[in-house]
């Protein structure tokens, strides 16, 4: 049999034959296939070619894979574009940070602007956050009054995998009614992911779709008058991991299985 090719890129590794390498992208088909896929050639960070050869073609950052929002410390952030090729968009994200007094650093508080934009990445479930704009103003004291310094920080959320939806529908097969356990938030004001309430609520699965390689769930948790649409981060047989956005708050749903 005809030994493949190896194609690197940021989301892993694919297997098969490389048909054509373009100044944009790298056309290949899968073993035992005809059918020609296209890659965008800023994805690829090498090609290992069944002769042995190897080239490369951009240095991709190795992106970490975070179990839960408190692992947010390992999320990427980019200033270029070009560094989130092969990753898939998620949404926007939002931060912004204050200085106490009129003394304080404003590099200190430029760190924190970006601490909670990986924390609002991590609770989205990315591992890349890309950043679009930044507004960063000094302390300002003088006659007229005192104001503090702030940051504020625009950036687009990304993550390197998507979760299985073929395994996730087997598990909804197996039951939708589930208990909320633990809700962690990180809103406008705070300075760290909170605790926000773990009060075993009842919560059943109403429905869930696919879009564009993210599997959405509707929630209905008691005492809620409408439903919650989440993204699904996670999942195993016991438990499911949810994320949801409102305004420039971020919050994860932790469910146990009833």
């Amino acid at each position: 049999a005809q030994i493949a090719d190896t194609i690197v890129t940021m989301r892993g590794k694919i297997i098969g034959y490389v048909k054509e390498v373009t100044p944009d992208v790298v056309a290949y088909s899968n073993p035992n296939e005809t059918v020609v896929y296209k890659i965008e050639k800023g994805a690829v960070a090498r090609i290992c070619f069944a002769s042995g050869r190897v080239e490369e073609f951009a240095d991709l950052k190795t992106l970490a894979n975070l179990n839960g929002a408190y692992e947010w410390e390992k999320v990427e952030v980019a200033t270029t574009e070009y560094e989130t090729k092969g990753l898939y968009k998620i949404d926007l994200v939002s931060t912004k940070a204050t200085g106490a007094t009129v003394y304080s650093s404003v590099s200190h508080v430029q760190n924190r602007a970006i601490a909670k934009l990986k924390m609002a990445t991590a609770l989205l479930g990315g591992n890349l956050v890309y950043i679009k704009s930044e507004s960063i103003e000094g302390n300002i004291r003088s006659e007229n009054g005192e104001r503090t310094t702030r940051t504020q920080i625009l950036g687009t959320a990304y993550c390197s995998n998507l979760v299985d939806e073929v395994k996730f529908k087997e598990l909804m097969e197996g039951g939708q009614k589930y208990t909320l356990i633990n809700k962690l938030g990180l809103r406008n004001n705070d300075a760290d992911i909170q605790v926000r309430k773990a009060n075993n609520e009842p919560v059943n699965v109403v429905s869930f779709n696919v879009e564009k390689g993210f599997i959405y769930a509707n929630l209905l948790i008691a005492k809620e008058k409408s439903e919650t649409r989440c993204r699904v981060l996670s999942f195993s047989e016991t438990l499911i991991v949810v994320a949801y956005k409102e305004g420039t708050a971020y919050y994860n749903l932790i469910l146990a299985k009833r």
